[in-house]
């Protein structure tokens, strides 16, 4: 009898599936985080040393 109450909607997808969405979006959401904080300053060294090398400010 329980059964015949649910909605279609509950019976297809179980509960716990938007916790696993939840769990999902959290880990990528770390991993892009983990990757800016890891690349950004990487590259702002790369190109501070590119603009302020001396081979190509003209200085021999």
């Amino acid at each position: 009898m329980d059964a015949i109450t649910q909605s279609p909607v509950d019976a297809v997808l179980p509960k716990h599936i938007l916790d696993i969405w939840a769990i999902v979006l959290i880990i990528l959401a770390t991993i892009v985080i983990m990757t800016s904080l890891f690349l950004c300053p990487a590259t702002a060294v790369i190109i501070y040393r590119m603009r302020t090398h001396p081979v190509l400010n003209g200085a021999a």
